[in-house]
């Protein structure tokens, strides 16, 4: 992966990606439009998924986000992406023109999970734990999938 990659301006620390979180879910609720929260892992073994090579995934995944969106490193292991006024429905179309653009990691495949508010949770943090229990459930059932909440 190109090392050169500048930070897009969508990428955030933690810390400011749950502070965005919470400040647009106050939005969503007075505006009513929806939320979703996409957890995505690379189905690599853990050792190989390193905190540089997770920082370059969330460096390319806000180069290919809506600048409205926001990306960050969940964990040591997995990027998380806010996205403004996207329903259950789109995020495998979202996901899938993620994979597009990430092309430039031969063989990289993701194991990804999605909540959105209000369609699958009442709050922020509901969303983000729903994204990251399916992703890890994806992951844990073979990967290379999409596991959204029913």
């Amino acid at each position: 992966m190109n090392a050169s990659l500048s930070r897009p301006p969508n990428v955030v620390d933690q810390r400011q990606f749950t502070f965005t979180l919470n400040r647009e879910i106050h939005k969503a609720t007075r505006l009513q439009y929806p939320l979703s929260v996409l957890s995505l892992s690379p189905d690599l073994p853990r050792r190989k998924a390193t905190p540089d090579f997770i920082r370059r995934l969330v460096m390319l995944a806000g180069s290919l986000i809506r600048s409205t969106d926001l990306a960050t490193s969940y964990d040591a292991s997995s990027v998380a992406l806010l996205l403004v006024d996207a329903e259950t429905q789109n995020l495998g179309r979202i996901l899938a023109r993620l994979k597009g653009g990430m092309e430039l990691i031969p063989g990289l495949t993701l194991s990804a999970g999605g909540g959105c508010y209000p369609q699958t949770a009442t709050s922020g943090e509901e969303a983000v734990q729903q994204a990251v229990e399916l992703m890890a459930r994806a992951r844990a059932e073979g990967g290379n999938c999409l596991y959204l909440p029913i």
